[in-house]
C-alpha cells in the first residue's frame, strides 16, 4: 500500500455504522441510569413518608400521655369520659374499632401536611397524613372483667396515599384497612397510664 493510499484511508473517519453502534451503546447506558434515578426517587419518597409518619405517631403517643394527666379519677369517680380530650374515645369506641381523633385547636389535629405539621380547620394546606387511634382496655379473657383500671393500650396508625396525592382525613378507618395497596401506614402501640397522684392523697 502506498503512502498516499494509507493517508486517504486514515483520513476517512468513522463510518455511519460505527457512529450508530456508539449511539446504541450510549442509549443503553443512559436508560440504565434513568431507571436507577427513578428507583432512587421512589425509595427516597417512601423513606421520607415513613420517617414523617413515624414522627407523627410518636407525637400522638405523647399527646395521649399528656391527655392522661386529666384522667385522675378523684375520689374514685371515673372521669375518663368527661375530663379527657382523646382518651374519652375509649369509652365510645370499643375495641376493635379505629377512630379518627377529634381536632382540638392548639392541642392537635389528626391531619398533617407533608412535613408532619398539624392542619386545622380553615388552613389552606392539603392533608398528606391522617391519624387513627384505637384503645383497648386490658381484660381477663375468661371473665371479661378489666384487669388494670388505670392502664389503656393505645394503638396509633398514621396513613398516607401511596400515590402521593392528598388524603381525605374524613375517610373511614375501615376503608384504609380494605385498601392496603392504596395506603401506606405506620403503626405505634403504647400504654397510657392514668394519673395516680389523686390516689396518694
Amino acid at each position: 500500500m502506498s503512502a498516499a493510499r494509507a493517508r486517504r484511508a486514515a483520513s476517512r473517519g468513522y463510518t455511519l455504522i460505527e457512529v450508530m453502534a456508539a449511539l446504541g451503546v450510549l442509549a443503553i447506558g443512559a436508560t440504565g441510569v434513568l431507571a436507577l434515578q427513578k428507583a432512587t426517587l421512589i425509595s427516597n419518597t417512601n423513606a421520607r413518608n415513613l420517617a414523617i409518619a413515624n414522627s407523627i405517631a410518636m407525637t400522638w403517643a405523647e399527646r395521649l400521655r399528656v391527655d392522661a394527666l386529666q384522667w385522675n379519677e378523684p375520689m374514685r369517680v371515673p372521669d375518663i369520659s368527661s375530663d379527657t380530650d382523646w382518651l374519652a374515645l375509649s369509652a365510645t369506641s370499643p375495641f376493635p374499632a379505629k377512630v379518627t381523633p377529634t381536632e382540638i385547636t392548639a392541642l392537635g389535629s389528626p391531619s398533617a401536611d407533608v412535613l408532619g405539621a398539624d392542619i386545622y380547620a380553615g388552613d389552606t394546606w392539603e392533608s398528606a397524613f391522617c391519624t387513627h387511634v384505637r384503645f383497648r382496655q386490658f381484660t381477663d379473657p375468661v371473665s371479661g372483667t378489666r384487669i388494670w383500671d388505670s392502664l389503656l393500650r393505645a394503638e396509633i396508625r398514621v396513613v398516607w396515599e401511596r400515590s402521593g396525592n392528598p388524603i381525605d382525613c374524613g375517610i373511614l378507618p375501615l376503608a384504609v384497612d380494605t385498601n392496603p395497596e392504596r395506603f401506606g401506614a405506620v403503626y405505634l402501640t403504647t400504654g397510657v397510664l392514668r394519673n395516680t397522684s389523686e390516689d396518694r392523697r
